[in-house]
């Protein structure tokens, strides 16, 4: 790994940049101007070492984190290693505790051979929760761009160019992958229509429950039930007499309690063979719904807060992947959120648990054992979700809270699946979610001529002119499309134009103190721009004070550019000209006119036609 950093050290120098090679040791060090060394999980360290690059006028651009090339940790405890992880969050801290302005930072996480791209990839939990946390990284901090970047697995090429690309080059992807010479972007797909079952869970043996006391396991344990002979091992930390549920569980059918940290595996072994032996019966099915919400932003995401938002999910999940290694399991489902595969501001460490159960699923199915991981958005007022301040805000983006029938009814399907993973309640048709999902290649366009045009003039006489000014730009016939820009006309309504006009300059100056930007442009849009759920929460309670009015964070979200939410505070302040006020008229472009002109010639033709048709058949 050392050799890696010193030739793409040496690459990018040769090409005029600046480049600082980082090492671990055990305190920080500046060795020269360009060696450092520093304590990767120490957040001090790193703040030091970025002030000293600032005296050295090596600001940061880029970061190359390379310590998930590792190869030195030991299988078995690999999976549940957090060390990268960790180290991430402290240096993304330190960033963003610089004092003054944010400079813009790409910081690109290596691994190799850590995400599962094709079938039958065994991808890395621990890595998985690395990248999990640079997303939500990302939508806090409109400064920062993360990327996970996944080299070939043991292919024996060079990489050092290609990291160079990836450093250097702004490119699209949060997570992706390099396999036979071509790069892969994670992306999500839609079910097909007919998607693959799998085989039906044994109904003999029976069923351990972690988190089966919460709003939603309660909901889960009371569903599964219903089904005659089910036999239900509820695990949790509360205390049998303070567990408040319970007892109508133990009415509805065979249920035990047992008092146990899912993170413990001694105390979970305990519970499990004790149930066996009450029951004389095995374990074949686990459903890992235990987990903690550390809602907070990153900066007041310490060390120790991060364990334990960690723990429940990832611990507990190996603890029963070991645990049901040696025992007749054929259901092994876990139970995610949409943020693993999203991110989310103040949400780093919660995003990065599931990513890690997401990633699990995949890990075990690789080793030939059941798993599956379901990702949901949000059950209306069942667990974590209940009082959730921002419910608006997260189905504006496309989480949609789910009615308890209707998350029951897509627990059973899911069950049904041969998916290790699947996202229930992310609407693909929400524009953030469908930017996610993968679709055809759409054909990218450029603008290369304008030709304006006349009231009258002839569609061929456009279309010539159009395919001259082509020609001038050096495309071939075949490659150009015409488009119409609208018309040019200007609207009568001054004093409506006018008040817009006014709007969009103050909202413009509104986004330019929240974002920390010099110029913001009336189309450009907040979320381009570095916005994020954090910042649009700011944005609201700034544009409410600058204009009087209350505006929910669901209309910032849906008028994300100064143009659009100009004209929404048009319409909704009283007393204000509106664009709802003016006469309803259609303008009508220069190109639209063409074509109403050229159709009513073909009318025209078609009617002298059928005239002298009639005439001749007369004759």
């Amino acid at each position: 790994m050392r050799r890696l950093a010193e030739r793409l050290a040496d690459l990018l120098r040769s090409g005029g940049g600046l480049c600082t090679v980082v090492d671990e040791g055990t305190a920080y060090a500046r060795l020269d101007a360009a060696h450092h060394r520093v304590r990767p999980t120490e957040e001090a360290d790193h703040a030091e070492l970025l002030r000293r690059l600032e005296a050295d006028r090596r600001p940061v651009d880029a970061v190359l984190h390379l310590d998930g090339l590792r190869d030195s940790r030991d299988p078995e405890t690999a999976p549940q290693d957090t060390t990268d992880a960790r180290e991430l969050l402290a240096l993304t801290r330190a960033l963003a505790a610089r004092p003054g302005r944010r400079r813009p930072v790409d910081l690109v996480y290596v691994t190799a051979g850590a995400q599962a791209v094709r079938p039958g990839d065994r991808p890395s939990p621990a890595h998985a929760m690395a990248g999990a946390l640079l997303k939500s990284l990302t939508e806090e901090f409109g400064w920062l761009r993360g990327t996970h970047l996944d080299l070939p697995p043991d292919d024996g090429t060079d990489p050092t160019a290609l990291l160079a690309a990836e450093a250097t080059v702004t490119v699209n992807g949060a997570e992706v992958a390099y396999r036979d010479g071509h790069r892969y972007v994670r992306r999500l797909a839609a079910l097909p229509d007919t998607p693959p079952r799998a085989e039906p869970a044994t109904r003999d043996g029976f069923t351990l429950l972690t988190g089966g006391l919460g709003g939603v396991g309660t909901e889960i344990a009371t569903h599964l039930l219903r089904t005659p002979g089910t036999r239900l091992l509820i695990t949790g930390r509360t205390p049998e007499s303070e567990a408040e549920g319970l007892s109508r569980l133990c009415e509805l059918g065979e249920v035990r309690y047992a008092r146990a940290d899912v993170t413990d595996a001694h105390q979970v072994r305990a519970a499990v063979e004790a149930a066996g032996e009450a029951w004389d019966a095995s374990l074949t099915s686990v459903l890992h719904l235990a987990g903690t919400l550390e809602e907070r932003p990153v900066g007041e995401l310490d060390a120790a807060t991060w364990s334990r938002a960690l723990a429940a999910k990832t611990r507990g999940a190996w603890t029963l992947h070991r645990l049901t290694a040696d025992r007749p399991v054929t259901s092994f489902v876990t139970f995610s959120s949409v943020n693993g595969f999203f991110g989310g501001a103040m949400n780093a460490a919660y995003a990065a648990a599931n990513a890690y159960l997401d990633a699990l699923a995949r890990y075990r199915r690789s080793l030939g054992l059941p798993a599956q991981s379901l990702a949901w958005s949000m059950w209306r007022e069942r667990g974590m979700s209940r009082g959730y301040g921002l419910t608006a805000l997260t189905e504006a983006r496309g989480y949609r809270l789910l009615d308890v029938p209707a998350a029951l009814r897509s627990f059973d399907l899911a069950r049904t699946l041969d998916e290790p993973h699947l996202l229930i309640g992310a609407d693909r048709t929400a524009p953030w979610v469908r930017s996610h999902v993968v679709a055809p290649v759409r054909q990218t366009r450029r603008l290369t001529a304008r030709v304006g045009l006349e009231d009258g003039t002839d569609l061929g006489a456009l279309y010539r002119a159009a395919a001259d000014a082509a020609r001038a730009t050096g495309l071939r016939d075949e490659v150009w499309t015409l488009c119409s820009a609208g018309t040019t006309a200007h609207s009568d309504s001054t004093e409506t134009g006018e008040e817009l006009r006014r709007l969009e300059s103050r909202v413009a100056e509104v986004w330019r103190g929240v974002l920390g930007r010099d110029r913001v442009g009336r189309d450009d849009n907040f979320f381009d721009l570095g916005g994020n759920s954090l910042l649009l929460v700011t944005a609201r309670t700034a544009v409410n004070r600058a204009f009087g009015t209350d505006l929910s964070v669901v209309d910032l979200f849906a008028h994300p550019t100064v143009r659009d939410l100009a004209r929404h505070l048009s319409a909704t302040r009283a007393g204000s000209p509106t664009v709802a006020e003016q006469p309803a008229r259609q303008e009508t472009g220069g190109l639209d006119r063409a074509k109403e002109q050229a159709q009513r010639q073909r009318a025209a033709r078609a009617r002298r036609t059928a005239r002298h048709g009639k005439d001749r058949g007369r004759a």
